[in-house]
């Protein structure tokens, strides 16, 4: 019986390390061509855990296929440092910081009817969450009304906004010069951008971001709640899941690379933010960070998990800044209940 577990735990760990070594590869591989590779790249976070695990076991027992473990943790870290923050110094914040967010209010009103006395109710408690959780000078919301970002806009002071009637709504105390968007087809995601003056001679283009959304977190929910693998609706539910979400992957590379040559192409310094719907293990956040800070990597502590729905433990909303831009904190306050994500504040010093 013994030596059956044995044999167990090393397949189990035999498999677990093959399936790190190809999450480790989805950056490199554009999911156009091989799209199966970037489950891989969004399972990372579970395969994390079950090396831990199963390292320990081994460690427990004096074996040495607890090195096994530890070798690929240790070559794949800088992939572990994407999804937890590591930074336990407390840097203080100058007074002239400016304080950046960004959240997606796809699931603002909880579901219930946007009447108008629901709305400024929602409106009202999230101002209050806002201003005590950073009171951001420059917000980035995906998935936003016109009629929401108006009222939000009014309550917490915001004189500039940006939007091109395409749920991406820049949010600003600071004047905004002009703007425009990256066209993405076939779509209803978008990404806008806006040239923000935060000084009489700084000026910075605000990128906010909302790639391919897999338009799957209902089904997904069924099936971890409810789902029976004996049942043949679980299965076509996965099928449905698989297939939608192998789709979306593709296109977000697509956009990620529109993306990546228009930022290129700009002059001045660059702040990315918003919904990447995707992790760090994965070819759209490659080409997106390429040149670029991730704040999160530079002054967050703790899980990086910015998304509130059925799959835990998802990092796939970012602030990226050009390397001139100094990142003073960078924070996920999950004590709120406005949405299926939780939104990220940095202060950055421009």
């Amino acid at each position: 019986m013994k030596s059956l577990f044995q044999y167990l735990l090393r397949m189990a760990s035999a498999v677990v390390i093959c399936c790190t070594v190809l999450a480790y590869m989805c950056p490199s591989v554009n999911p156009a061509k091989f799209s199966w590779l970037s489950f891989f790249g969004t399972a990372f976070p579970w395969m994390l855990l079950a090396n831990l695990l199963l390292g320990g076991i081994w460690t427990w027992q004096g074996n040495r296929f607890a090195l096994y473990h530890i070798a690929i943790l240790a070559f794949g870290w800088d992939h572990i440092t994407g999804f937890i923050g590591f930074d336990f110094g407390k840097d203080a914040v100058p007074e002239n910081a400016v304080t950046v967010a960004t959240h997606n209010l796809g699931s603002i009103y909880q579901g219930k009817e946007a009447t108008d006395a629901w709305r400024e109710k929602r409106a009202s408690a999230y101002a209050r969450f806002l201003q005590e959780s950073g009171d951001p000078d420059i917000l980035c919301t995906q998935e936003t009304s016109g009629k929401f970002y108006r009222l939000l806009a009014e309550k917490m002071g915001y004189k500039h906004t940006f939007n091109l009637k395409k749920g991406t709504v820049i949010l600003s105390r600071y004047p905004i010069m002009g703007g425009g968007d990256v066209p993405f087809e076939n779509t209803s995601n978008s990404t806008l951008w806006a040239d923000v003056r935060v000084g009489e001679k700084k000026v910075v283009r605000v990128y906010n971001v909302h790639l391919q959304s897999n338009r799957v977190t209902n089904t997904t929910a069924k099936v971890i709640q409810k789902g029976d693998l004996e049942e043949d609706e679980t299965w076509q539910d996965i099928g449905f899941v698989l297939g939608r979400v192998g789709s979306a992957t593709s296109l977000r590379a697509e956009q990620a690379q529109k993306l990546r040559a228009h930022i290129a192409a700009c002059k001045i310094p660059v702040i990315v933010c918003g919904d990447f719907n995707d992790t760090p293990n994965s070819y759209v956040y490659a080409q997106l960070s390429e040149g670029l800070h991730d704040t999160f990597r530079q002054k967050a502590l703790g899980l990086g998990t910015t998304f509130a729905g059925a799959l835990p433990l998802l990092r796939i909303d970012y602030i990226l800044t050009e390397k001139s831009i100094t990142t003073f904190s960078c924070r996920t306050a999950r004590d709120g209940d406005f949405s299926d994500h939780y939104p990220v504040l940095v202060s950055l010093g421009i």
